[in-house]
């Protein structure tokens, strides 16, 4: 008779732990939905928007004038670009608030400048705080805690037509040298300056910390303007990067 019990209190308490999990897991599914849910549709966060030209901008405070020439040299930046889609319709999204955006681009660090999910179904770019006026995007770091406001969206951007282009797979699958490189080749540029970038990674050849991107533009734009391949070919043939690399380093 104590053995029955003391499996039916076994039995009991292992329900009740398989009914626990299960709440906890649909409980967590559930948040994870409504998230993805809320990055998809942002603008309930967002009390104004404007729309100019291809871009329609959102923003918790009214937007002034210094908006538009900031969009007029994202879409020239776009326009030099050969796989420029104009059925791309980016949603700018500017948080101006280091919190919101850390949350909204799950950068708990608060260290990065925009964010785009190329992965979901939009053309959202999320920013961080901006300074229109002086075309400036700011971040908390120790140093590159800005740069310009039209750059960093026409990077940001590019993702959406290199998705357009190539589609998602090739998108997410292509090394990151090409995604991000091409990214700032239409930039114009990458948060250091050519002698800061050059100086760092001949200190440090072998160890891209705190230059990558620099580097990834740098094998970009010798691809482009010294090997003459075109921006399809650079997404689609198989290119040796440490060669590449080499090859640049070259020439530095």
């Amino acid at each position: 008779m104590k053995n029955l019990l003391n499996a039916y209190r076994e039995y009991r308490a292992a329900k009740a732990k398989s009914k626990a999990y299960r709440i906890f897991r649909y409980t967590v599914l559930l948040l994870v939905a409504a998230f993805v849910f809320l990055l998809v549709y942002p603008q309930v966060l967002f009390a104004h928007h404007v729309q100019y030209k291809n871009f329609t901008v959102y923003s918790r405070e009214p937007l002034d004038q210094n908006l538009y020439p900031v969009l007029d040299k994202v879409e020239a930046r776009l326009a030099a670009s050969p796989i420029n889609d104009p059925a791309v319709h980016p949603k700018i999204f500017l948080t101006n608030s280091q919190r919101l955006y850390s949350f909204l681009s799950l950068y708990i660090g608060q260290n990065s400048f925009a964010k785009g999910f190329p992965l979901l179904p939009t053309t959202n770019v999320f920013v961080n705080e901006t300074d229109l006026a002086r075309d400036l995007v700011l971040r908390k770091a120790p140093s590159g805690n800005q740069r310009s406001l039209s750059g960093v969206l026409a990077h940001e951007i590019t993702h959406f037509h290199v998705r357009s282009r190539f589609g998602y797979v090739k998108n997410v699958w292509a090394p990151a040298w090409k995604r991000e490189g091409y990214a700032e080749y239409v930039a114009g540029g990458s948060t250091l300056d050519h002698d800061t970038g050059v100086r760092l990674w001949k200190a440090k050849p072998n160890d891209g910390t705190g230059y990558q991107y620099f580097k990834y533009y740098m094998m970009v734009k010798y691809v482009l303007e010294t090997e003459k391949l075109t921006v399809d070919e650079l997404f689609t043939r198989d290119i040796d990067a440490a060669q590449l690399e080499q090859k640049v380093f070259s020439t530095l």
